[in-house]
């Protein structure tokens, strides 16, 4: 077995434009480029593990008696360790840590351990808002019978196999890459690195699960997330004007029987809008801030030289570290649409840190 040692962030030069073939980026600029978005993610990093811890307490506190409450944990998770492994990926990487003297050598294991497993975390967070976002609309089409289907087992099942089928293969990382000692004659010192495997066997292996869990599954689940948002927006439109219009026939209603009747109806499209407003939101913010990664997925589909080695590495690594700047945005806002929208989550989160709550917990 061939093990043809790398170094990623040292193999960075002048490229060429995608398009053109003129230089698009040197060196010096995508050090100062580089320097400033991991500073920003990392500040939005840990702005992620703080809320994400938050949001599953709140979680666990509410019950799983509502299978969206299990959905919503479940992506609390998965942003709570999408946020610390893009934590720890972008400080190996940062300047003046991966050149320090360490026993190891931080952008070759910032790949093994931080950057290529937070990719597939990413398409866990993927595959988790596009199920929520799609039971919602099952819930506006066939409300009567997605109530049998989807139970707390049928979404646990569900969130597990999820889990499974995106994280599960980040074992594809350890068959191109291994941890290797490494001796370096400058420093007179042994340091733990990585080395790439280039055996036709693996590198087959890694081409085709970067076509299937790469490329095809995070844009499948973006584009899911996409078509399920505007039906939703449809709804909301929809459920809107068709409010306003109940409100002026609610006017000439005779008898408190029907009033009352009529406010029952009125109160329960209202708490069902409140949850598809909040989900609408939260499919909002992963649709802009997934749309780079999605960008980086089709360029490497299209494009065989848009690649860490290949001809466009520079841009590459640029729209990467866009990618995770905005991921980690993603995954530390969610809170603030969580206690802006949800009544319950707002209550359980003022108890919590012993405030007196405005609103009534039901």
């Amino acid at each position: 077995m061939t093990l043809n040692v790398t170094q990623p962030c040292q193999e960075v030069d002048n490229v060429s434009s995608l398009s053109t073939g003129e230089e698009f980026i040197t060196v010096a600029q995508l050090y100062y480029i580089l320097l400033s978005i991991c500073a920003l993610t990392q500040v939005f990093s840990i702005g992620g593990v703080v809320t994400n811890v938050i949001n599953i307490a709140v979680f666990v506190k509410l019950g799983f008696n509502e299978t969206s409450n299990m959905s919503l944990l479940t992506l609390a998770l998965s942003d709570l360790l999408s946020t610390i492994l893009t934590l720890w990926g972008t400080l190996c990487i940062t300047p003046g840590f991966s050149d320090a003297e360490l026993p190891f050598l931080p952008t070759e294991i910032a790949q093994m351990t931080g950057a290529g497993l937070s990719m597939f975390v990413l398409r866990c967070t993927a595959w988790v808002t596009a199920f929520i976002s799609f039971e919602r609309c099952l819930c506006i089409l066939i409300p009567l019978k997605v109530k049998k289907w989807i139970t707390p087992k049928t979404t646990t099942a569900v969130l597990v196999a999820i889990c499974i089928t995106t994280i599960g293969p980040s074992i594809a990382v350890y068959w191109r890459w291994n941890f290797m000692w490494k001796f370096l004659p400058g420093r007179n010192a042994t340091v733990l690195g990585a080395a790439v495997v280039d055996t036709p066997a693996v590198v087959l292996l890694d081409t085709v699960f970067n076509i299937i869990f790469g490329t095809i599954q995070p844009i499948v689940a973006f584009f899911t997330v996409l078509v399920c948002t505007v039906f939703l927006v449809v709804y909301l439109r929809r459920s809107s004007q068709w409010r306003k219009s109940m409100v002026s026939a609610g006017g000439e209603i005779a008898g408190g029987d029907n009033s009352s009747r009529f406010e029952l109806k009125r109160n329960i499209s209202r708490k069902e809008e409140k949850l598809v407003r909040m989900i609408t939101s939260i499919a909002n913010i992963f649709i802009v801030c997934y749309t780079p990664n999605t960008l980086m997925f089709l360029n490497m589909a299209i494009f065989p030289s848009f690649s860490l080695f290949g001809q466009h590495r520079n841009v590459f690594i640029l729209l990467y570290l866009v990618s995770v700047l905005a991921n980690s945005v993603s995954a530390s806002v969610n809170i603030f649409i969580y206690y802006n929208m949800g009544t319950r989550y707002r209550n359980a989160l003022r108890l919590m840190f012993h405030f007196d709550s405005e609103d009534s917990v039901k």
